[in-house]
């Protein structure tokens, strides 16, 4: 799998919509311009390693997940669904 930065940038568009950002608000918080935003998030521009760090914890999304599109979910994330799976298993023997 390679880096596709129009797919990326879809990504960053696709969270922050999802999130109800607007494009200018998601910039402010990035410390960017709204415009290197919007290349971002047309794939016109790559991002650097370091805004794409920030933009996956921005997002409590994995980086490879923002980079190329696979897994996504975070060590947080993870360890979250492991206390649920624990939880219900405690249940299930007290039943």
């Amino acid at each position: 799998m390679t880096f596709d930065v129009e797919s990326c940038g879809a990504r960053i568009k696709g969270l922050r919509i999802k999130n109800g950002l607007t494009q200018e608000r998601l910039a402010d918080d990035m410390n960017i311009t709204d415009v290197h935003l919007r290349r971002l998030e047309s794939g016109v521009r790559a991002g650097s390693i370091e805004l794409l760090i920030e933009f996956a914890e921005y997002f409590h999304v994995s980086l490879d997940y923002l980079i190329l599109g696979r897994g996504g979910r975070t060590d947080e994330a993870k360890e979250e669904l492991t206390a649920i799976k624990e939880r219900v298993e405690y249940i299930m023997q007290l039943l």
